[in-house]
C-alpha cells in the first residue's frame, strides 16, 4: 500500500506565541479531520525550526508529544509514539515525509504526524525584524491502496560554505540568549528551485500541459509573495498552475509547503490533480517531491 495525505491542518491563533502549544493545536485540529486517535499515531516529527525559548533539549517534538498525550503509557501490547526533531530548514517537512515512509511502508505505524512552523523564541507574536509567521501545521500521513504515494526526493544544496541565515548571538544577547534569534534575508532560491522542480517534472513524466489542464498542481513556498509567479515564468507553466501560501498569512517557513496546500485544497486546485509537486526553498537550497493522490495505471 502506498503512503496517503490523511489530512491538514494549521493554526495561526492570535492568543498565543509559543510553537509548542501552536503545534499541539494544529495536530489535535489534525487528528480530528483524518479520524484517527491520538494512541493510533505511531511517530510525531516535528521540523519547526525557530521555537519556544530556542530549546535544544528536550526535543520540541517531545514536549507537543506530551501537550497533546498521545502515546505516552507503555504496557503490554501497545507501542509508545516515536517522537524526534527533524531540522533542515524550510525542507524539513519534505525530508521528514521520506523519513516516515520508511516506516509507514513497513507496517512498522500505522500513522505519522508531522509539524512543523515557527515562533519567536520570546513567544512574543510582535517582535521587530521577525520575517516568520507566528503558528504551526499538522499533516497526518497513513496508507491506502487507493493512493499513488509519494516520489523520489529530489534536492539541491551548496557545495561550498554559506552563512547561516538564523541563529543566535550569544555573546551579544547574553542573558538574553533564551528569548533572542538572530535572521538574516538568504540568497534568491528561485535556480535551486527550478532545478528540483525540473527533476521532479521528469521523473514523474510531467509535461507543463499537465499542469496548465490541472492534471497537475506545483506548490511553492514563500520566501516572498512574488515568489510562485516568478517561479511560474522560469519554469514555462502558467501562474495558476502554481498554488502558494494564501496572502494573509505571510512566510511560515517550514511550514509552508503545508499552508500552500491547505491554501490549494480550499481552491478546488486538487480535486482533479494526479500529481501535486511540493517545493521546499530557502537560500541556496531547494527540495521537491511528486505526491500522487490517487493509484497510478500500469
Amino acid at each position: 500500500m502506498a503512503t496517503m495525505i490523511r489530512a491538514a491542518a494549521m493554526c495561526v491563533d492570535p492568543d498565543t506565541g509559543s510553537y509548542v502549544e501552536s503545534a499541539a493545536r494544529a495536530a489535535r485540529t489534525c487528528l480530528v479531520r483524518a479520524d484517527v486517535y491520538a494512541d493510533e499515531v505511531g511517530m510525531l516529527v516535528n521540523t519547526g525550526v525557530v521555537r519556544d525559548g530556542n530549546l535544544a533539549e528536550p526535543a520540541v517534538a517531545a514536549l507537543i508529544q506530551k501537550r497533546i498525550g498521545m502515546g505516552l503509557e507503555y504496557y503490554p501490547g501497545r507501542t509508545p509514539t516515536f517522537s524526534f526533531d527533524l531540522l533542515h530548514g524550510a525542507a524539513g517537512l519534505l525530508h521528514a515525509i521520506s523519513v516516515a515512509e520508511c516506516f509507514l511502508a513497513t507496517g512498522e505505524v500505522e500513522y505519522a504526524l508531522l509539524l512543523a512552523g515557527e515562533a519567536h523564541p520570546s513567544t512574543e507574536r510582535a517582535v521587530a525584524g521577525f520575517p516568520y509567521t507566528t503558528g504551526a501545521a499538522a499533516m497526518i500521513l497513513g496508507t491506502s491502496p487507493a493512493a499513488g504515494g509519494f516520489g523520489r526526493l529530489h534536492t539541491i544544496d551548496p557545495t561550498e560554505a554559506v552563512e547561516p541565515t538564523i541563529w543566535v548571538d550569544a555573546n551579544a544577547a547574553g542573558a538574553n540568549s533564551r528569548s533572542s534569534i538572530e535572521v538574516r534575508a538568504g540568497r534568491d532560491p528561485l535556480d535551486p528551485a527550478v532545478g528540483t522542480v525540473r527533476e521532479c517534472m521528469a521523473e514523474a513524466g510531467l509535461e507543463c500541459a499537465d499542469f496548465t489542464a490541472g492534471r497537475a498542481v506545483l506548490l511553492a513556498p514563500a520566501p516572498d509573495p512574488e515568489f510562485p509567479a516568478r517561479l511560474a515564468i522560469a519554469l514555462g507553466l502558467t501562474p495558476e498552475s502554481v498554488v502558494g501560501v494564501a496572502p494573509e498569512i505571510g512566510d511560515p517557513y517550514s511550514a509552508a509547503p503545508i499552508h500552500a496546500y491547505l491554501h490549494a485544497q480550499r481552491g478546488g486546485r486538487l480535486d482533479a490533480a494526479r500529481a501535486v509537486l511540493f517545493l521546499a526553498a530557502f537560500d541556496a537550497s531547494s527540495a521537491c517531491l511528486a505526491y500522487h493522490p490517487q493509484a497510478r495505471s500500469r
